[in-house]
C-alpha cells in the first residue's frame, strides 16, 4: 500500500513518523545536555535513517524533479551512506576499539568508492541492472564487518564475554548489521520497499535501543553517585561546622585566658586568685571551684572577695565584663 500520490509504502512512512518523534526528543535532549556526545551521535543516526527512508521511499518518481539517473543516484547514495555510519557509531557509542579501521577507513574504501564507481557506470551506461553488480562489494564488506564486530565485542569484554551484557551487545549488533548485509540482495532482486524498510529500520532501531538502554543505566549510576556525593558533602558540612565551632570555642577560651592573664597582672592577682577568676569566667559555681582546686568553699569565697576588691567590682557579672569577656572590635 502506497501513500497517495507517491511511491512511498505505508510501512516506510510509519518508520519515518516514528523516527521523526525520536529525532525531536533527541534534539531537545541535546539542547538540555550539550555535553552529551552520544546524544549527538544518536541524532545523526536517526537523521540518516529518516533521509534514507524518504529518498528510498519517494525515488524514483517521474512526478518529482530530476532525471531517472539523478533520482536513483540519490536513493542509492543514502543506501550507501547510512551503512557507512554504522562502524563509526558502534565504535564510539559502544567503545569497540577493534572497529576503528572500519569507522575511519574501511567504509571509504569499501562503501564510498564502490558507490562512486556505481554512479559512474550507471550514468554512463544507463543500465541500472549492470551497475547493481557492484553491490557484491558492500555485501562482502558487511560480512567482514560482522566478523570484526564479533572480535571487537569479545576484546571489549575479554574474560567476561559470557556475561549477559556481552551477549546482549553482540546479539543486537549482529541483528542491526545483518539487514544491511541483506540490503544489496533485497535491492538486487527487487523484493520490495516494505521488506527493505522493515529489515533495515528494525536493525538500526534495535541498535539505538541498546545504546539508549546502556546510556540510561549509565545516567542512573551517575545519579546514584551524585546522591551519595551530596550525602557525603552534607556529612562533611556538619563535621566542618562542628569543627569550626570547636575551634572557635578554643580560640575564645584562649583569648579569654589571655585576657584573664593580662588582667591578673594588671590588678596584681595571685596565682590562686587567677585560677579562681578563670574558673568563674568558665561558669563554675563556688562549690565546683572548691572541688576542682581541692579547697574549702569558704576559702573560695574569701579569694573571690579579694578578687572583687582588687578589680574594683561588686559581683561576678561585673567581674566577667571587666576581666573575662573578650571585647568585640
Amino acid at each position: 500500500m502506497l501513500i497517495a500520490g507517491t511511491q512511498m509504502h505505508i510501512i516506510t512512512f510509519l518508520f519515518v513518523c516514528i523516527e521523526m518523534v525520536i529525532l525531536s526528543y533527541l534534539v531537545i535532549y541535546r539542547l538540555a545536555r550539550p555535553d552529551d556526545k552520544k546524544a549527538y551521535q544518536n541524532i545523526i543516526l536517526i537523521f540518516l535513517l529518516i533521509v534514507y527512508n524518504i529518498t528510498g521511499g519517494l525515488l524514483p518518481d517521474e512526478n518529482l524533479p530530476g532525471s531517472f539517473e539523478v533520482q536513483e543516484s540519490i536513493a542509492y547514495a543514502t543506501g550507501f551512506i547510512t551503512p557507512c555510519y554504522f562502524p563509526y557509531y558502534v565504535y564510539h557509542a559502544f567503545n569497540l576499539e577493534k572497529m576503528k579501521f572500519h569507522a575511519y577507513k574501511g567504509v571509504f574504501i569499501f562503501l564510498v568508492t564502490p558507490y562512486i564507481v556505481f554512479v559512474v557506470l550507471f550514468v554512463s551506461s544507463g543500465d541500472l541492472e549492470s551497475a547493481k553488480n557492484l553491490l557484491i562489494i558492500p555485501t562482502l564488506y558487511a560480512l567482514a564487518v560482522i566478523i570484526t564486530l564479533f572480535k571487537a565485542v569479545r576484546h571489549k569484554y575479554k574474560s567476561s564475554f559470557s556475561t549477559r551484557a556481552a551477549k546482549e551487545e553482540m546479539t543486537v549488533s549482529f541483528l542491526s548489521l545483518t539487514p544491511w548485509v541483506c540490503l544489496p540482495l533485497i535491492d538486487y532482486f527487487n523484493i520490495g520497499q516494505a521488506v527493505e524498510a522493515t529489515t533495515t529500520n528494525t536493525g538500526f532501531l534495535l541498535l539505538f535501543a541498546l545504546q539508549l538502554k546502556q546510556h540510561i543505566a549509565k545516567v542512573r549510576a551517575e545519579h546514584h553517585r551524585l546522591i551519595e556525593s551530596e550525602e557525603k558533602l552534607l556529612g562533611w558540612n556538619e563535621k566542618l561546622r562542628a569543627e569550626v565551632e570547636k575551634r572557635t570555642r578554643e580560640i575564645e577560651r584562649l583569648t579569654a585566658e589571655e585576657r584573664i592573664l593580662e588582667g591578673s597582672r594588671q590588678f596584681q592577682l595571685t596565682n590562686r586568685e587567677r585560677e579562681i577568676a578563670s574558673l568563674i569566667c568558665q561558669g563554675n559555681s563556688y562549690k565546683q571551684i572548691a572541688e576542682s582546686l581541692f579547697i574549702a568553699e569558704r576559702t573560695v569565697t574569701k579569694h573571690v572577695q579579694n578578687i572583687f576588691d582588687k578589680v574594683k567590682v561588686s559581683n561576678k557579672l561585673e567581674l566577667l565584663n571587666k576581666l573575662c569577656i573578650v571585647p568585640v572590635d
